[in-house]
């Protein structure tokens, strides 16, 4: 077998493989005798068929097998003999495959690149303060307090923006059938409603018919609605005004974990100081690796670049159905929301390469024992059980997967950890 390796760049290769017509020979036999034994023709039972009739009926299926076959064979021979570990399929640029002369053809496909990493001990980073101010605390109060309104009828209070409407409605878009929904809730002066339909519902009283129409633009957003007239009817049931109730002990009570608004108070400084704290280890863990990153500039893959990409498209997707959504009803630009995703899928894969690097430099490795534990958390956290979401992980190559991600999260753990980091002024 004759090999031929090009470097097309750091991590694109070329390789050309040629054997002579004796090992096609060898090949074509080989797959000859296993037609031979299967194939059933006419007048011979199976197997018992004449060699010579077999290779005249599946001449071109014989040649396409011995073809394949010789190509994945020879391929990964001539990869392991030159020590190569390719990234995904090969292309197949060319092939010279007439009967009697040699097999010869090549191929296009990448590797990761080779680099020995470097700097990525005692990087210089601040800690940001985790220290949290009054200011911080009386907002995140007043958030719960907020959040604790109530809606309370009102028979004589006229609809004003704030206050939500509980009413049928029936919409009659111009040209079309009216569709009616009955005791909906309706926000007066909410954002996603036309001004002018703020405007036509502003006022109502409990009991009240209204009767108006308004006039979408053709920018409108909503598609079904642009350019078009719609009559609206409105038979209001009730006026509900918004009531927040005085930030007190009665209201920490309310939410049943606290006997004090001093209490609730302590809660929220300590649950705010604890995500603070937790952010501030997440920024400077980042600025460590991105720091890491701009000192290792490297070739990356492009095969591992796009399969990123796709991983991070098929989340988009399976989080706006999450939503509701049908994405094939959206109107989306798949081609501008891939070129937005190129750029952070560049910096995902530099940056586990560069972590691989490190794992191999420093010897990091976790043990079964630690990837269990982890199976055992993420079971409870989707309420899996473990041995049910074991085997599932264990089909699909996810074990592996998890123990790769937990080495690299352990070695950025152990950058972190040597890494000369102040603390905030």
């Amino acid at each position: 077998m004759k090999i031929e390796l090009t470097d097309l760049s750091p991590v694109k290769k070329s390789l050309a493989v040629e054997v002579d017509a004796e090992e096609v020979t060898k090949e074509t036999d080989a797959v000859l005798r296993r037609y031979a034994s299967q194939v059933r023709l006419p007048g011979f039972r199976q197997g018992k068929a004449p060699t010579e009739m077999v290779r005249k009926r599946f001449a071109k299926e014989i040649h396409e097998d011995v073809r394949e076959r010789l190509i994945s064979r020879l391929w990964r021979e001539a990869t392991q003999e030159k020590g190569l570990r390719p990234l995904g399929d090969p292309v197949l640029d060319e092939l010279a495959d007439e009967s009697g002369s040699p097999f010869r053809f090549k191929t296009t496909f990448e590797v990761l690149p080779r680099f020995e990493v470097r700097d990525y001990r005692g990087v210089e980073a601040r800690m940001t303060s985790a220290k949290v101010d009054e200011r911080e605390v009386d907002e995140a109060l007043e958030s719960i307090r907020q959040a604790q309104a109530r809606y309370v009828a009102d028979e004589a209070r006229l609809a004003e923006p704030g206050d939500v409407l509980i009413a049928d409605l029936e919409e009659e878009p111009e040209g079309e059938e009216a569709k009616r929904r009955e005791r909906m809730v309706i926000e007066v002066g909410a954002p996603g409603n036309p001004e002018t339909f703020n405007a036509k519902i502003a006022g109502a009283k409990a009991g009240a018919a209204l009767d108006f129409t308004v006039a979408y633009p053709p920018d409108h957003p909503g598609k079904a609605l642009a350019g078009k007239t719609v009559r609206y009817r409105l038979q209001v049931h009730e006026v509900k005004r918004r009531e927040v109730a005085p930030l007190d002990d009665e209201l920490a009570r309310d939410l049943g974990q606290f006997q004090s608004l001093d209490e609730l108070r302590a809660r929220v400084r300590s649950d705010l100081e604890a995500r603070k704290a937790a952010a501030a280890r997440a920024a400077v863990r980042q600025a460590v690796l991105d720091k890491v990153l701009l000192a290792n500039p490297i070739p990356l893959p492009e095969i591992l670049v796009e399969e990123e990409i796709q991983h991070r498209l098929e989340d988009m997707v399976r989080e706006m159905m999450l939503h509701g959504l049908d994405p094939r009803s959206q109107e989306l630009d798949w081609k501008q929301l891939r070129d937005r995703q190129e750029e952070p899928a560049r910096k995902t894969v530099h940056a586990r390469l560069v972590l691989d690097a490190i794992a191999a430099a420093e010897g990091v490795r976790v043990d079964h024992r630690e990837v269990d534990d982890r199976v055992r958390r993420e079971a409870e956290r989707i309420n899996e059980g473990y041995d049910s979401l074991r085997s599932r992980l264990a089909k699909g190559g996810g074990l592996q997967a998890l123990e790769t991600q937990m080495v690299r999260e352990k070695s950025l753990d152990l950058m972190t950890s040597i890494a000369n980091i102040h603390g905030a002024e």
